[in-house]
């Protein structure tokens, strides 16, 4: 293997060239970010790039700025566009006619809106500031250069994820609850339960899932139009299969599988089961999922 080394170079990009070259390969950012437009007006402002996220079926708002721009003013104008939501919900429920209309093959749709800033760079104070915002938000950055066949490129990095904190859990759902808008799912979630609560583990509810807790949770239930979402805490390269996919393009403890009702729990998603309930080799704050 030849490794080639690239120089940061300055180049002097428009907001909107940074824009469209992330809208034209959105998995670089992400893996599971759909595009859906660009330049949504709401009332508080413009969404530079709105998306969908297929693995959560929540709404993204991504916002782009160059080098400077990524201060105060920017922080309160995410906040801005997070409030005009929560004040209405007929203002959500026209985001998912728009976000239907554009991908039509949604089975599930979550509200909870994630906002992706893709900045040039971030000062401590407002890095610090994320890990308040509820809202599931994510900082990248990125490094310019210039490739050997003189073409500029932009490398992201992952600067801020808040979800690396369990967040506080305010709304909380029963059991009940949750089994009954899903009843379908509940002999191949009671199936999975069994599993995941062995060797003292336990479970609790919040308003939309199942978490599985034994040292600190390690397993996450949420129910899907046709099968179960599980997310584990296996640590970071353990699982290498391609029915497990880790969340941050394999830059973290936490991954995911389906499980669906019409097959029985394969031996490898018990095994992943176990690696995770027994997984305390890792940070205790790293990647704790949010609801």
């Amino acid at each position: 293997m030849e490794i080639k080394i690239l120089s940061p170079e300055e180049v002097e990009f428009k907001e909107k060239d940074i824009q469209k070259a992330f809208e034209n390969e959105l998995s670089m950012l992400e893996e599971g970010l759909e595009y859906i437009d660009s330049e949504v007006v709401i009332g508080t402002g413009r969404i530079d790039t709105l998306a969908f996220d297929t693995n959560s079926g929540r709404p993204v708002f991504i916002e782009y700025k160059r080098r400077g721009e990524f201060g105060k003013d920017a922080l309160i104008q995410l906040m801005d566009y997070l409030s005009w939501f929560a004040r209405d919900e007929n203002r959500m429920a026209i985001l998912e006619k728009i976000i239907r209309q554009r991908k039509t093959n949604i089975e599930d749709f979550d509200p909870s809106i994630r906002l992706i800033c893709v900045v040039s760079d971030i000062d401590d104070r407002i890095r610090n500031a994320m890990y308040a915002i509820t809202n599931h938000i994510k900082v990248i950055s990125y490094m310019v250069a210039r490739d050997t066949n003189n073409n500029v490129v932009l490398v992201p990095k992952l600067e801020v994820d808040n979800s690396e904190i369990e967040a506080q859990i305010r709304d909380v759902a029963s059991e009940a609850d949750l089994l009954k808008k899903h009843s379908h799912l509940a002999d191949t979630f009671n199936a999975l339960r069994g599993i995941l609560e062995q060797d003292g583990a336990v479970c609790y509810t919040t308003a939309r899932s199942f978490r599985f807790k034994k040292e600190r949770v390690f397993a996450v239930a949420r129910f899907r139009k046709k099968y179960i979402q599980l997310e584990l805490r296996v640590g970071k390269g353990k699982v290498l299969d391609p029915d497990f996919k880790y969340w941050r393009q394999g830059e973290a403890n936490w991954g995911y599988t389906f499980v669906y009702p019409s097959k029985d729990i394969a031996k490898k998603v018990v095994g992943w089961i176990e690696t995770a309930r027994n997984n305390i080799e890792d940070e205790q704050n790293d990647d704790d999922r949010q609801e």
